[in-house]
């Protein structure tokens, strides 16, 4: 930043002035270019400011005027001794709207490599003074050389956004799309389509050919692609050729986890564990049986029945033997209910003579 006592003489000039009165608020910006042109802009404010917003607000239009125009120097005059003092850093802004004033005259003075701000009073920035005047007076009416902006709102309220337009970005479709539209062939080099035998021997010789690394099949099929192969079943393939390798196959943990989910077995050999129960009563069969007895093995689901024409505990016993112990051999467990034909004390007995274990579980109804 360059300081008033420099004496460069700067190739773009910029007076600005800001007017604030009953009727209005306005401002006046007069540019001077190298060529001695002079740029006159007012601008007329449909908004209710003070005398010094009025006179930021002529500030950084002043500098917008003179970016667009591409000075890249330039020399600011104003009569306002409060905002050059700020700009200067003498003066320290308190007022929130002020502040934020400063940070964006800020901005804008970076975008020049060289600027001097100074005051002048208000008789030697008459020109400017005038078109801020002119801006902010009830009159309609204006000469055809002054260009006139009218200002909706103040520099420093931000746009809000009212919707967020994205550009198509750039995926698979694009390069027929350009093609389609535009008649562009893509630049880049296209894969190589091979047939199926040819497909196979790529993929071994990546694998584990001269170079290969035995690599998984993921990554074998991103080498692939790398090479400039394709096909549509190029993902699939290598994780078949990957997984086929003897020598992948001998070095890779082995696999402990069960084909299918583990189900948990009651009992751990054949006829070692029966359960008995009693059903009934039901329509009378021959013989006048109305009940029977069903004993079901716990490890091969094998099946056993009888009908009874009475459910006593000496039908009972007379069943266990002749259908278990007779057939099967002595089990370990029997598990019934806990009526009395089986929580009676001879058929406890045959449990005790056989050292059978009798457990006894409670009846669902």
């Amino acid at each position: 930043m360059m300081v008033e006592q420099n004496k460069k003489i700067f190739k773009w000039q910029l007076r600005v002035d800001g007017s604030s009165n009953t009727h209005g608020s306005g401002a006046g910006v007069v540019v001077s270019t190298p060529e001695g042109d002079s740029v006159e802009c007012a601008l007329r404010f449909d908004f209710k400011a003070t005398n010094n917003q009025a006179e930021y607000e002529a500030l950084i239009a002043g500098l917008k005027v003179c970016t667009v125009l591409g000075a890249d120097e330039v020399e600011i005059f104003s009569d306002s001794q409060v905002v050059v003092n700020q700009v200067l850093d003498e003066y320290q802004a308190r007022d929130e709207s002020m502040i934020t004033y400063l940070e964006l005259a800020n901005e804008l003075l970076k975008r020049f490599k060289e600027y001097r701000i100074a005051h002048v009073p208000r008789e030697e920035n008459e020109q400017a003074d005038a078109l801020a005047k002119l801006a902010s007076a009830t009159i309609n009416i204006w000469p055809k050389s002054i260009s006139m902006i009218r200002l909706l709102q103040p520099s420093i309220v931000k746009s809000k956004e009212v919707g967020a337009v994205f550009g198509e970005r750039n995926s698979w479709m694009t390069p027929i799309k350009e093609y389609l539209v535009n008649d562009v062939l893509p630049s880049d080099p296209l894969e190589r389509c091979v047939g199926p035998e040819e497909a196979e021997g790529i993929l071994r010789s990546i694998h584990s050919g001269n170079c290969g690394n035995h690599t998984g099949g993921v990554s074998l099929a991103h080498k692939t692609l790398r090479q400039g192969f394709y096909w549509p079943t190029l993902f699939a393939d290598a994780k078949r050729v990957a997984a086929r390798c003897k020598a992948c196959q001998k070095i890779a943990n082995n696999i402990r986890q069960p084909p299918e989910l583990l189900q948990s077995i009651t009992s751990p050999w054949p006829f070692a564990m029966w359960g008995i129960d009693l059903i009934g009563p039901m329509p009378t069969a021959t013989g006048g049986a109305k009940h029977a007895i069903v004993a079901v093995d716990y490890f091969t689901k094998w099946v056993e029945v009888e009908p009874l024409v009475h459910i006593t505990e000496a039908n009972t016993i007379s069943f266990v033997k002749k259908n278990i112990l007779y057939r099967f051999g002595i089990p370990n467990t029997i598990i019934t209910d806990n009526g009395t034909q089986f929580d009676g004390r001879k058929f406890r007995e045959l449990c005790d003579k056989y050292g059978i274990n009798n457990y006894y579980c409670k009846v669902d109804n």
